[in-house]
């Protein structure tokens, strides 16, 4: 069972750490907890400085609880496939279990025949990098949306091509992503993550699209849309001799067909497109994350966040040494402490790992 929402459930933050949007609380919620004015860009400590500490306090809660209440990203899982039958689901080949529970969507599988991967859970697009020195722009569209890739030496917003065909391919997977583009950055030089908007500055290519370099060098481009909707997104290359192969449904995910899964367990169950090969023969790409934030969750973050601030440098200067009804800042701090220490402990999920050799 999945809960997806209840009444004491906060809505949606924006996730935005310099300017006081965090997945679990808001600068407003610790201010407001604290009893203080709301931070800004002039106070001590700024508004961006208390994101940091939510954005530190939102990843202990991850760690601590071995859980996660936002979206998070998996690349390319790699997973043994062994041909059993597993008593009710005896209509199925096998099954595998992802690395992690409560997924939210599944990006891509691709499973192998001996000689490549074959996609068969989204809707893809290939790109052969052959004549990068000429290659000037690169176009996805999708939903009705632009989104225009160029090349720049040095623009977090672009790829770099100074390098080769296998460097600029992975340049432009990571513009794609909007990640840090760790593995080219010691010779790029970049310091920061690739944000790449649509033609209006308002949607993230991220949201939309996912890229993968190959051991080929092909970049497979899948489009995050539901179902078959992708199938309206658009690639064109200009500049250069590149091949593309436009976005095509690979997708067979019914229980009648190819393959279907249990999101809240992590299970992934093939009836029909299975790899002929066992070790590693399976590659996922996944997002997973519980779907709500529950309000006890909110209040460990507002108040773990606060106890940062309490016993940083800047808290007499902001709090005073009595902020609230009389309270002084250690009976505030331990107070705050005791109720996440109680909440992170309650939602601590523990994990067993079974040595299968």
């Amino acid at each position: 069972m999945v809960k997806v929402i209840t009444p004491s459930d906060s809505g949606l933050n924006v996730v935005n750490y310099t300017t006081g949007g965090g997945a679990y609380t808001t600068a407003v919620k610790v201010a407001a907890l604290l009893g203080i004015s709301d931070f800004t860009s002039s106070t001590s400590p700024t508004l961006a400085e208390v994101g940091d500490l939510m954005r530190r306090s939102e990843d202990f809660i991850d760690e601590f609880t071995n859980s996660s209440w936002r979206d998070n990203l998996v690349e390319n899982e790699f997973h043994d496939f062994s041909s059993k039958r597993f008593g009710l689901f005896e209509n199925y080949i096998g099954k595998i279990r992802v690395h992690n529970e409560n997924i939210r969507k599944i990006i891509r599988i691709a499973t192998w025949n001996g000689s490549s991967y074959t996609d068969i859970a989204s809707v893809v697009s290939t790109l052969n990098i052959s004549d990068y020195t000429n290659l000037t722009s690169i176009v996805l569209t999708g939903g009705g949306l632009t989104w225009t890739l160029s090349p720049h030496n040095t623009n977090a917003g672009n790829f770099n091509k100074l390098f080769g065909e296998r460097t600029t391919a992975q340049e432009i997977c990571y513009l794609i992503n909007e990640q840090v583009p760790t593995i080219t950055a010691p010779f790029t030089k970049a310091t920061a993550k690739k944000v790449l908007l649509d033609g209006s500055s308002t949607y993230s290519i991220s949201d939309f699209f996912y890229a993968n370099l190959e051991e080929d060098e092909t970049i497979t481009i899948v489009s995050l849309l539901p179902g078959s909707d992708g199938t309206n997104c658009t690639l064109a290359v200009n500049g250069g001799t590149n091949s593309i192969v436009q976005f095509t449904n690979k997708e067979d995910y019914d229980r009648t067909s190819s393959w279907w899964d249990m999101k809240d367990t992590g299970d992934i169950f093939f009836r029909s497109a299975f790899p002929t090969f066992n070790k590693h023969s399976i590659k996922v790409t996944y997002s997973c994350g519980h779907i709500r934030v529950p309000a006890v969750i909110e209040d460990a973050a507002t108040k773990l966040t606060a106890c940062e601030l309490i016993t940083s440098d800047d808290s007499y200067v902001l709090l005073g040494n009595d902020a609230t009804n009389g309270i002084d800042l250690k009976s505030k701090y331990d107070s705050y402490k005791a109720d996440v220490d109680k909440i992170l402990r309650l939602k601590r999920r523990i994990i067993y790992y079974l040595d299968s050799e």
